[in-house]
């Protein structure tokens, strides 16, 4: 199946156009060079063509016939022809009366200028038809022209050279041609085959995780090329999809669990009212403590929408750029008369001047869970302070505490939600405060930290600096 599979693939096709295209460009590059030598070697036996006539013409014209005809003996009696340009010479010297008076060729009829002709030796006496020029295969190409009135000179040289490189170079592009189409499709095979591989990779792995194995990964090659980045980014995708999926889970679990109480505690006290209440006063109380647990439950629902909802991210094409030190300032004021109620120092160390890019009413929100956190959760006397710098072109909010902390095995476990610390477990609350602020840093591209502030908590938020406006 996978070598048929094979030619359908894109690396393939890709291969292919890739071996048409160099096709195409070679059969270009041999043309011109055809074109390029032809010309060149057909100059080269014009001008031979051309000397040989002027040799004899000079002769003629100097010392009359006799040295016209002993020159052409001279020439056409050189059984290498080393004393031309090009080998195989014929020529022909007639006149209206005699015929042939010199020359290899058989009597035509005179014409003038350039041109081939055929095979024509004169092979009517044994020293012309010695006089044939060895090897050769391909057309006359000559000259005719008058030396006199009646005297008709034609001198040719055989093109057997121009179509032995005509040939060659057919043979090469040829070559070249079928050795290029076998290395495209033996180089498209093992690509093809290569890309497979890969390809039924990330398949088997997608086919185990749709099974219900949500630990599959797809391995990477270390070759950083776009298969390996798609891996990348499919793993990432996978990542974020089993942790959406164990925090369903998780969400699931802890609802049934932290909403079965509050549910219990108000099916008890209906069943008590119904039972017990026998004035107006205690079925009063009775409605008045439903609605205190309704309420309870509905304050739960509403966080988890909150949550829900930034997490959705449609809070963030409403973001603008914002003095994230003047919306600190403004919380720590307001949480100062909280902090002085339960005997807590509140501190600030707030750089001015720093702008983000955010959500005001979300950010607001963030800063006082945080706080809240750290003023409900630890003991009257603990210092508190919210600090805000600049580090390597981010904002740095932190809000950190001297209060018990959290262990370290924990401190990735808080953002989860309603998940409780068992020390906490007395405290109002349901677990969802910190869940949002995770939400919140998400929304934002920022990240968040959690580390021991020696002693207590220190919680840091890292975001992107903006522009003031």
């Amino acid at each position: 199946m996978r070598r048929i599979r094979v030619l359908h693939t894109e690396s393939f096709r890709l291969a292919a156009w890739f071996a048409v295209l160099f096709l195409a460009l070679a059969g270009v590059f041999i043309f011109a060079a055809y074109r390029i030598v032809d010309e060149i070697q057909t100059q080269a036996l014009i001008r031979t063509i051309d000397a040989d006539i002027s040799t004899i013409n000079n002769g003629y014209t100097e010392k009359g016939l006799g040295e016209a005809v002993e020159v052409i003996q001279q020439r056409l009696g050189s059984t290498d022809f080393s004393n031309v340009d090009l080998p195989g010479g014929y020529i022909l010297l007639q006149d209206s009366n005699s015929g042939v008076i010199a020359g290899n060729l058989a009597p035509r009829l005179p014409r003038l200028g350039l041109f081939s002709v055929a095979d024509a030796l004169d092979t009517r006496e044994p020293h012309r038809r010695n006089n044939r020029p060895r090897g050769r295969r391909g057309a006359i190409l000559g000259r005719g022209v008058m030396l006199s009135d009646d005297l008709y000179l034609y001198v040719g040289r055989d093109t057997a050279t121009i179509e032995m490189t005509r040939e060659r170079l057919l043979k090469a592009f040829a070559w070249i041609a079928g050795t290029t189409a076998v290395l495209a499709i033996l180089g498209g095979i093992f690509l093809s085959v290569q890309f497979m591989r890969r390809i039924d990779d990330i398949i088997k792995t997608c086919d185990a995780i749709v099974a219900g194995n949500f630990k599959n990964r797809i391995q990477h090659r270390g070759r950083d090329n776009e298969l390996d980045r798609l891996s990348t980014a499919i793993n990432s995708m996978l990542d974020r999809i089993a942790a959406l999926l164990d925090n369903l889970q998780q969400v699931s679990s802890d609802i049934a669990h932290d909403l079965r109480t509050p549910l219990t505690h108000l099916r008890q006290r209906l069943e008590n009212a119904r039972a017990r209440s026998m004035t107006l006063d205690e079925y009063s109380a009775a409605v008045a403590n439903a609605i205190g647990d309704t309420d309870q439950l509905l304050k739960i629902f509403g966080a988890l929408l909150r949550i829900s909802q930034v997490e959705a991210g449609t809070r963030a094409d409403s973001f603008a750029t914002l003095s994230l030190s003047a919306l600190l300032r403004q919380i720590v004021e307001m949480f100062r008369p909280v902090a002085e109620d339960h005997a807590h120092a509140l501190e600030c160390h707030i750089q001015d001047g720093t702008y983000i890019s955010g959500d005001t009413e979300l950010l607001t929100q963030l800063v006082v869970n945080l706080l809240e956190n750290a003023l409900r959760h630890t003991p009257d006397g603990t210092r508190v302070s919210v600090d805000l710098s600049v580090a390597e072109g981010n904002a740095v909010l932190a809000v950190s505490d001297t209060g018990p902390g959290i262990p370290e095995g924990e401190r990735d476990k808080v953002f989860r939600r309603f998940y409780r610390l068992s020390a906490s477990r007395g405290t109002p609350g349901n677990g969802l405060g910190l869940a949002l602020v995770q939400a919140i840093v998400n929304l934002h591209q920022a990240s968040i930290a959690v580390s021991d502030n020696q002693p207590g908590l220190r919680i840091a938020i890292t975001f992107k600096l903006s522009s003031a406006r």
